[in-house]
């Protein structure tokens, strides 16, 4: 599924800040100008604990995308995500 076949409601990168492979994701963000929610998941518990919740694993980065369906997907690996975004 990309953005050009369903438009997401929204979408969050969880995040923390001396991951490299977050700060790649959040630089190919800003270079898209795709407005996404960050949430830094070291300085906010809400943010970790939704993560794990809702994604299953506490692995960054992760974008969690949300369809004008109802559905939720977690979208893992810095790649996948660049990818995603840049359709």
């Amino acid at each position: 599924m990309t953005l050009s076949q369903t438009q997401p409601k929204s979408m969050s990168l969880y995040y923390y800040d001396a991951c490299p492979y977050c700060v790649m994701t959040r630089k190919a963000i800003q270079k898209l100008g795709v407005d996404i929610e960050p949430r830094n998941i070291q300085q906010n518990n809400q943010h970790r604990s939704d993560l794990i919740q809702g994604g299953g694993k506490k692995q960054v980065p992760c974008l969690r995308i949300e369809h004008s369906n109802g559905e939720t997907q977690w979208l893992y690996e810095s790649s996948d995500i660049v990818n995603f975004i840049s359709q």
